[in-house]
Order: C-alpha cells, then sequence, then structure tokens
C-alpha cells in the first residue's frame, strides 16, 4: 500500500470525525465527564499512593470503555451502511457484547504497555497490529482471540503504512493534550481547565476508532 493510499484514509476519518462530531461526542461525554472529574479529585486531594490511583483510574477506563467503543463501532457501521441507528440503540447493541470486548480491550492494552515498556516504539508497533481487534470482536462476534489473531493477520501487508498512521493520529490527538496537561499542572492553573482539557482529550481519541474503521474497510475491501 503507498503512502497516498494513507493519507487518503486520513483525510476520509478526518471527514467522518467532523461531520459526525456531536453524535460521537455524545457517546463519549457520559463515560469522559465523571472519570475526568474522579481523576480532578483524586489529584487535588490525593488519599491514596500515587501508584494506586494510577491502577484505579487504568480500571475504571478499562470497563467503561468497551461500551463507548462498541456504540461508536456500531454507529459507523450503520452510518456506512445507510441504516443509522440512534445513539440509544448502539450502546444497547453494546451492552450485549461488553464482555467480549472488555477482553479484547484488556488484553490489547496489556500487549502494548509491555510493548511500551521495551524504548516505546515495540508498543506502538503492537498498537499498530492490533488496531483492528476491537472491530474484529464487534462486527464479526469474533471471540478475544481470534478478535486479536485476525487483526495481526490482516495488518500484515499494511503494517508500516499503519505504523505511519497510528504515530500520526497520536501526534496530532494523544500528545497535545499530553502536553497541554502536563503545563497546566506546572503553571498551577484552575482545576476546571484541567478536568476540560483531560474531557477533550477522550472526545479526540475518538479519532482513533474512526481511522481504525476506516483501515478496517480498506483492508476488507482489498481482500474481496
Amino acid at each position: 500500500m503507498a503512502i497516498v493510499g494513507l493519507w487518503d484514509w486520513l483525510a476520509d476519518s478526518l471527514r467522518f470525525y467532523r461531520q459526525h462530531f456531536t453524535q460521537l461526542a455524545l457517546m463519549v461525554l457520559p463515560f469522559a465527564v465523571p472519570f475526568a472529574a474522579l481523576q480532578s479529585q483524586y489529584v487535588q486531594n490525593p488519599s491514596e499512593p500515587s501508584t494506586a490511583n494510577y491502577w484505579m483510574f487504568v480500571i475504571i477506563g478499562l470497563l467503561m470503555q468497551p461500551v463507548y467503543q462498541g456504540a461508536i463501532i456500531l454507529y459507523m457501521r450503520a452510518q456506512f451502511k445507510q441504516q443509522p441507528w440512534s445513539i440509544a440503540r448502539c450502546f444497547q447493541a453494546s451492552l450485549s457484547i461488553w464482555p467480549l470486548l472488555f477482553t479484547v480491550v484488556a488484553i490489547c492494552f496489556a500487549l502494548v504497555m509491555l510493548g511500551l515498556s521495551f524504548f516505546v516504539l515495540p508498543g506502538i508497533v503492537i498498537a499498530s497490529r492490533l488496531l483492528v481487534a476491537d472491530l474484529h470482536c464487534v462486527l464479526n462476534k469474533s471471540s478475544p482471540v481470534e478478535a486479536i489473531s485476525a487483526s495481526w493477520r490482516q495488518t500484515e501487508a499494511y503494517k508500516w503504512p499503519l505504523l505511519a498512521g497510528v504515530i500520526v493520529v497520536a501526534g496530532v490527538t494523544m500528545i497535545p493534550v499530553w502536553a497541554v496537561h502536563h503545563w497546566l499542572l506546572d503553571i498551577n492553573a484552575n482545576g476546571i481547565w484541567v478536568f476540560a482539557n483531560r474531557v477533550f482529550g477522550q472526545v479526540l481519541e475518538a479519532f482513533f476508532l474512526v481511522f481504525a474503521y476506516r483501515a478496517y474497510s480498506a483492508m476488507n475491501a482489498s481482500a474481496e
């Protein structure tokens, strides 16, 4: 796959994200707002060791993520099939597959974190190869092992463009939010700004899922 194709994927993803920003935000915000509020409360009034806080937030995040992530995937499928679903219907269907998707999300998180512990790049490579595991789980009702294996196989022929894509998407979503967060802490900014930045970051991360769906659709089309 030429790098030109990657830019097409990114452009298509950005177009969809902008056109459906309100709907995507409505699916993320019910989880992002209370999660960010909880984080802000513990940062300002820590009652537990920071390591314990970190893992508490990781676990809460892993429990919440499959709910809205599954809903977003189902929403995108309905849009591309031109058979729009309501947000409520997307969440209802997402809850029915929560156990499977939670397992996929948790395993992928563990594998990426393991990779990041080895000089960062291996973690990014793993993230790019597992990019569509969630989609296989939700759209094909694959078991966690099947979904992860299918993602690894499907991305083999596209591993370098996908790696570049993940780096680009992270560069325009996660890294700026992370940088602003640390800057706000350094200048002792009002907690509301830290809270708002966290919420904005969660909404922005939905772009990752849009890019993953675009890549998944293109890879499937090429295989036919």
